[in-house]
C-alpha cells in the first residue's frame, strides 16, 4: 500500500472526493494508486498541502513513524478550538482558556510519536557503534587507552547496560545517573529534587563525585 492510499483512508475520504480537491479525474487518482504513472510535482504538493503530510510520503510505503505523522494530521484537522470555564466557587466562569476538542489526543499521539522518533535514533546510532567495533577490530590501535582492564567495546557496554537494565534497583540507579550526567549544573537549583526521596541520597553523592572530578557542566 502506497502512502497516498493509506494517507486517504486515514483521512475517511474517498478517492472522488480526493480528485474533486485537486480538480483532476477519478482514473487519474487510480492510475497512481497502481503505479501507471508518477505523480506530478505539482499534484504532489497540493496533496502536502491538503493533508499537511510532507510530499514524498504519498508515492512510498510508509513506516510506523510515518504512518503516526499521518494520525496526527488527521486529529488536528478535525480538531476544533474551544473555550473551557475556570469557574469560581460558586461555578461562575471567571475567565476562559482556549484549547482544541482534541487535545489530549493530540498531546498523547505527539508523545508517542517522540518515543518512536527516539526508538529509530536509538537503532541507528547503536548500528553505528557496533560497526566501528568491527571495524576497530581488525585495526591495532597505538596509545589508545581502554579505561578499564577488560573488554569495554561499545558492543560489550551496551550488552552491560542492557543487563543493568533488567534489575529494578540497579537500573532506577543508572537511570538516576544518566539523569544527573544530562543535567546542566550551572543553571542553579539543586537537580536531585526532581529524584524520587528513596535515592536522593545516592543522587547527591554521585553529584558531589562529579563535582569532584570536574564533571558536571
Amino acid at each position: 500500500m502506497i502512502g497516498l492510499e493509506y494517507i486517504v483512508k486515514e483521512f475517511h475520504l474517498g478517492y472522488r472526493e480526493v480528485a474533486n480537491i485537486l480538480e483532476i479525474s477519478p482514473q487519474t487518482i487510480q492510475d497512481w494508486l497502481k503505479k501507471r504513472r508518477g505523480i506530478p510535482e505539482k499534484r504532489l504538493e497540493q496533496l502536502a498541502s491538503t493533508f499537511n503530510v510532507p510530499k514524498d510520503f504519498f508515492q512510498k510505503e510508509l513506516n510506523s513513524i510515518e504512518k503516526a505523522e499521518v494520525s496526527l494530521s488527521y486529529l488536528k484537522s478535525i480538531s476544533e478550538n474551544i473555550e473551557i470555564p475556570f469557574t469560581n466557587d460558586e461555578e461562575q466562569a471567571i475567565t476562559y482558556y482556549n484549547t482544541s476538542s482534541h487535545a489530549d489526543e493530540i498531546l498523547f499521539m505527539e508523545k508517542i510519536l517522540e518515543k518512536k522518533k527516539k526508538q529509530l535514533k536509538i537503532k541507528d546510532e547503536l548500528y553505528d557503534l557496533f560497526e566501528n567495533d568491527l571495524a576497530s577490530m581488525s585495526e591495532v590501535s597505538v596509545g589508545n587507552i581502554s579505561p578499564v582492564h577488560s573488554d569495554s567495546s561499545n558492543t560489550e557496554t551496551v550488552f552491560k547496560v542492557l543487563e543493568i537494565l533488567k534489575g529494578r534497583y540497579s537500573s532506577d540507579l543508572l537511570k538516576v545517573i544518566i539523569y544527573l550526567m544530562n543535567t546542566n549544573l550551572e543553571l542553579g537549583g539543586k537537580p536531585e529534587t526532581r529524584i524520587s526521596p528513596e535515592y536522593r541520597v545516592f543522587a547527591k553523592d554521585f553529584l558531589d563525585v562529579l563535582k569532584k572530578h570536574q564533571l558536571s557542566e
